[in-house]
């Protein structure tokens, strides 16, 4: 067997299945910040302050098939010792993943955004929506993925777990790049607990961007479908836009509308955000205000933040 590449700080990363076991010798790379986040007035948010470092090992191998294994393992402040973990395999012929995070089991989304985005609830976040109508896909915590760039000039994606609540989640996902100039094309379509008739759920994603020189628009449109009859199906549109002033220096913005069939009105939520560079420090700020949350006419939310991080 080759003899595995050293690349630095070196760690027991364990004993992969493929090959002749050994030590991998692996390196660190850690990153270092801190978060201000600001809600309501009228809410009691706690601290304000938040600390995000992390430190992420890995290393890579060749089998004697020639296979790439690498292994990443992310140690982050938590109840576990693991944020991230992933072994993938690259088989010259496309790559599998095993992970602990959905990464490659999210479904396809072109909307630009350079800090966050009204798609997903940010650090003590706005509305109860915002995360629910773009679910992530598979969701155990545990998960298989295999990845190809090039089949018939499409990138295509497939992953697996665990139900929450029973069967296997699926995801499938194609995307097209540079269908013409600048313009992406995506769409995905996931399964989820299959095996569950009240928990159970249908995800369509169709989204699309175009890029043309520092400017990015995108479009997502979600669609869940669930068998109950007293589910809640929920229909959603996310449009966003990024302009990159300079090199270090980009701005964006985005909606996102969430569309219950059970409720009278839909949850919007919109988001300004701006990111700054200089060298290996990044601050990103964003106002994130949500109308109608948890579809009530009666209810807003908002939430500021500044985040400062340094890479090392």
């Amino acid at each position: 067997m080759d003899k595995l590449r050293k690349v630095g700080l070196t760690a027991l990363a364990g004993t992969f299945a493929i090959g002749s076991a050994q030590a991998l010798e692996m390196s660190a790379s850690g990153s270092a910040g801190f978060t201000y986040s600001s809600s309501d007035d009228d809410e009691v948010t706690g601290e304000r302050f938040s600390f995000g470092d992390s430190i992420t090992l890995s290393g890579s191998g060749e089998t004697d098939m020639g296979w790439t294994v690498t292994a990443s393992y992310e140690l982050d402040d938590g109840n576990t010792p693991y944020d991230d973990q992933t072994v993938s395999i690259d088989t010259g012929n496309g790559t599998f993943f095993i992970q602990t995070n959905a990464d490659k089991g999210g479904h396809n989304r072109l909307v630009p955004n350079v800090y966050g985005s009204a798609s997903y609830s940010l650090a003590n976040g706005v509305g109860t929506e915002t995360g629910k109508h773009l679910a992530d896909g598979v969701t155990g915590t545990t998960n298989l993925a295999y990845t190809n760039s090039d089949i018939a000039g499409f990138d295509v994606g497939l992953a697996i777990s665990p139900g929450a609540v029973g069967g296997t989640d699926t995801v499938v996902k194609v995307k097209k790049a540079d269908l013409t100039d600048g313009l992406t094309v995506a769409a995905s379509i996931g399964t989820i607990n299959p095996n569950d008739e009240n928990n159970d759920s249908d995800e369509l994603t169709l989204s699309a961007s175009y890029a043309v020189g520092g400017v990015t628009v995108g479009y997502t449109h979600t669609s869940i479908d669930q068998s109950k009859a007293s589910s809640s199906d929920i229909d959603a549109t996310h449009v966003g836009i990024s302009f990159s002033v300079n090199d270090d220096l980009s701005v964006s913005m985005d909606r996102s509308t969430a569309d219950n069939a059970q409720k009278s009105v839909d949850e919007e939520t919109t988001s300004y955000q701006v990111a700054y560079t200089m060298g290996s420090m990044s601050i990103k700020a964003h106002v994130t205000k949500t109308d109608n949350v948890g579809y009530s006419s009666t209810a807003t939310d908002e939430n500021k933040a500044v985040a400062v991080s340094f890479s090392f």
